[in-house]
């Protein structure tokens, strides 16, 4: 089901009160620039962030051990989103991979960014911070935002799916909530498909560590262990948690991640046509065509991973990409 909405212009002086609200707060949304030195040439980063993930995860088991708590799921619960997850610390995750060492990074200053026309008004968060950076994961193109939305609102997309049990439509629904006011329009101005994707994927990543429901995009069987299992010493026979498989984010990144490929939203014509007339100059200085998807194929494949939740996951645009033709000579 696609869901509409009509883009309203907010008053100034809502826009005044989130500013003020953005300021203090730890929850202000990040933002990238997909377009700008697209084609600069990246190391893949995804051996680096695996292994944070699995120092965390590794991390998070032994205290969870340490506490002698007899494979109690909640203290292993507290243990993982202390590591991985803890309340408010999205941008935080953002901020600290925008310059790590262990990562090939391209990030764009505002003043040289498409969104470089746009007042404070437009896009407040954006004035109150530069953008964050952009890393390749496979072949894809991704900001380093998307890591923090995938642990921590990955997490409340669990929360509510699982734990609550209300399902994976309201996860949804809160995301989608989420994007229209603190984390994009209200914000930045921009209403990020690829944020969503990113949720989604960091609920399956959770349920793949604590389980044990099947993950909603595998049919097999063999998905449906969690990653962390509780087992037995057999010398002692006490129990502890162990950690039966490493996660790996090539599982989970896709080409929806990339917000060149699956197309934002914005808060208001004038702020989508201030946009589009940065990345025309853009193509027009590169040669090279930026338009929406910039990957059809890419939404092709999305399309298919997503099934009945593609279409809210993936921008209208993505949704109905079609595969571009085979060239002629590969015909032979």
């Amino acid at each position: 089901m696609t869901r509409n909405w009509r883009l309203h212009r907010l008053p100034r002086r809502t826009l005044a009160l989130v500013a003020l609200a953005a300021i203090a707060s730890p929850l202000r949304a990040a933002e990238i620039d997909s377009v700008t030195s697209r084609n600069a040439p990246l190391r893949d980063s995804s051996k680096p962030l695996d292994a944070r993930i699995h120092d965390a995860l590794r991390t998070a088991v032994e205290r969870a051990n340490e506490r002698g708590s007899d494979c109690d799921p909640q203290d292993l619960t507290r243990q993982l989103r202390r590591a991985l997850s803890v309340p408010f610390i999205g941008h935080a995750i953002a901020e600290d991979l925008n310059d790590a060492d262990d990562l090939d990074t391209r990030r764009v200053a505002f003043r040289d960014s498409i969104y470089r026309d746009l007042g404070v008004f437009d896009a407040i968060s954006v004035h109150l911070k530069d953008l964050s950076a952009v890393i390749r994961l496979g072949d894809d193109l991704v900001g380093v935002d998307k890591i923090g939305h995938f642990f921590v609102q990955g997490w409340t997309y669990f929360e509510i799916a699982y734990l609550k049990g209300d399902g994976i439509e309201a996860a949804m629904d809160w995301g989608e909530r989420a994007e229209r006011t603190y984390f994009g329009l209200y914000t930045t101005g921009i209403y990020s498909y690829a944020d969503l994707s990113a949720n989604f994927e960091g609920m399956r990543f959770w349920l793949r560590l604590l389980g044990p429901e099947p993950d909603p995009l595998d049919r097999g069987w063999r998905f449906n262990r969690p990653a962390v299992t509780c087992g037995k010493r057999f010398w002692t026979r006490e129990s502890y948690w162990r950690i039966r498989r490493k996660p790996r984010l090539s599982r989970y990144v896709s080409g929806a991640w990339d917000e060149g490929v699956n197309c934002s939203r914005y808060r208001n014509p004038e702020i989508e046509a201030l946009v589009a007339d940065r990345i025309a100059e853009r193509e027009a200085a590169d040669a090279a065509s930026y338009a929406c998807p910039i990957r059809p194929d890419a939404c092709v494949e999305a399309r298919e991973r997503y099934g009945p939740y593609a279409d809210r996951l993936l921008h209208p645009r993505c949704a109905a990409a079609e595969r571009p033709p085979r060239p002629w000579w590969k015909f032979w």
